[in-house]
């Protein structure tokens, strides 16, 4: 059976940590039931996958390491976008968010753009746990395996930049993630986070030696 492979900020519930450093106050062991651990951005040996422990506010975060035979299951931005709960979530937890997000939809499902939703608003949309605030970014995310065209890029900028909430798209590629907002400025260089680290080039789409 092939080995699954995880992509930065996948939300996984597991059953427990792979952590030999001591783990902070705020966490038990016993929040993995409610909680899943987020997947981030770091090289690791097969089988050991890199992942970000959240808890009730920006400050709590805790950099943590899962094995594979221990996720029970997977959730990605994108799965959690098409559950679509933001139309319901308002009437539990009020954001200004939500209403953002269903223009957001608009915009993508116009532009035929599979996207997912990233940060405090994706964990709180797929958990029911009130994690976003009034603050909150609304991060979000496009996977795309070959180059995305600059100028409709620039249209679904331009119309997201219109709303009263500008969201924050990160472009994932196989080789790592880069601002959208960089790649519409212009022919230059975008910053690319990679596994090994970032580094900038003129062609995000290309691996990098």
């Amino acid at each position: 059976m092939m080995a699954l492979v995880f992509q930065p900020h996948d939300l996984l519930w597991v059953t427990d940590l792979d952590d030999d450093d001591t783990l902070p106050e705020w966490f038990d062991r016993q929040d993995l039931q409610l909680r899943p651990v987020v997947v981030r951005r770091e090289p690791t040996p097969v089988g050991r996958i890199a992942v970000g422990l959240r808890g009730s506010n920006r400050s709590q975060r805790h950099a943590s390491y899962v094995n594979a035979a221990s996720v029970l299951r997977v959730l990605t931005p994108e799965q959690i976008v098409n559950q679509q709960r933001w139309h319901d979530r308002n009437a539990v937890h009020p954001l200004p968010h939500w209403a953002t997000l269903s223009q957001v939809a608009q915009v993508m499902a116009q532009a035929h753009l599979s996207w997912g939703i990233t940060g405090s608003l994706g964990f709180e949309l797929a958990t029911g746990i009130n994690t976003a605030n009034h603050h909150s970014d609304i991060d979000l995310r496009i996977v795309s395996a070959t180059p995305l065209n600059r100028d409709a890029c620039r249209d679904i900028a331009l119309q997201l930049t219109q709303r009263e909430q500008r969201p924050d798209i990160q472009i994932e590629t196989p080789y790592g993630a880069f601002a959208m907002s960089e790649w519409v400025v212009g022919e230059g260089r975008v910053l690319v986070k990679s596994q090994q680290g970032p580094y900038l080039t003129h062609t995000p789409w290309q691996p990098h030696y």
